[in-house]
């Protein structure tokens, strides 16, 4: 895909989807959690849990070298070994030129100029890809935070007790913190121990997610794969309906019930 910034799409928005006109070709995406089936969503969050905590661009690669400096400044040993592999696996997707950001958006894509797209392997999403190679990475990212930013908001207004992230709001608050401290520190002038708070803030964002690893038999990966196939057992031997063929607002309604049932039944039991 070009790098260029200039705007090569235009927008569409039907019932449960979205048109775009993107280098020439009209794409159609999925952006609705009553339309979106479960399995495309369950290789949407894989690609951006990869993307996460690996990433696959030289400004990943520089977050990362930060992060292994100071776990080492830290004498964090654990955490830097698992931070080191990760830069090592972003430096191979750099090389390879292979995105997790991308591959998440063709999960996504329906269809492309009224064809169906539906191999869902790595190999048919790197063709999706293909097909639209004429599209620069900022109109593709752009088009991508749009439907993620639709299907977030969908997902915490139908289930705000499971898409309710609490690290998000603290991540955001020390967010918050440091900003205002910065402008204490620009208003009042240098203070030696405001600085030291800043700093130790900036450090903490700076590892506030600690580094998960992704690869072998125990990563994340492998784990995300095994807790769906796990859950879409328990959901359709509830429910008498195949998990894989629901959407995604009525797999997360079945996971909801389940787990209301669950709690109910834990309560009595007390």
């Amino acid at each position: 895909m070009a790098d260029a910034a200039v705007p090569d799409y235009t927008l569409n928005t039907y019932v449960g989807m979205k048109e775009v006109e993107l280098a020439g070709h009209k794409v159609r995406l999925f952006d609705s959690i009553d339309e979106l089936p479960i399995v495309r969503f369950h290789k949407y969050n894989r690609f951006l849990l990869v993307d996460a905590g690996i990433g696959s661009d030289i400004s990943d690669y520089d977050a990362h070298v930060e992060r292994v400096l100071a776990y080492v400044r830290k004498g964090d040993n654990e955490n830097f070994a698992k931070e080191f592999e990760n830069m090592r696996q972003n430096l191979f997707l750099i090389m390879s030129e292979c995105s997790p950001k991308f591959l998440s958006f063709a999960c996504l894509v329906e269809s492309i100029d009224g064809q169906p797209q539906t191999d869902l392997s790595q190999e048919g999403l790197t063709k999706v890809l293909e097909l639209l190679g004429g599209a620069t990475k900022s109109n593709v990212t752009e088009v991508l935070s749009s439907v993620k930013k639709k299907i977030d908001e969908e997902l915490a207004l139908y289930f705000p007790t499971l898409f309710d992230d609490v690290r998000t709001r603290e991540y955001y608050d020390e967010v918050k913190r440091l900003t205002t401290t910065l402008l204490l520190q620009i208003s009042d002038g240098y203070d030696s121990e405001r600085k030291s708070v800043i700093d130790g803030i900036k450090e903490h964002l700076l590892l506030f997610s600690k580094p998960r690893r992704f690869s072998g038999r125990d990563g994340l990966e492998v784990t995300h794969d095994k807790e769906f196939a796990t859950m879409c057992l328990l959901i359709t031997k509830e429910t008498g309906t195949e998990a894989k063929q629901m959407n995604v607002l009525e797999y997360y309604n079945a996971y909801d019930y389940i787990r209301q049932k669950a709690r109910r039944t834990q309560n009595k039991a007390v």
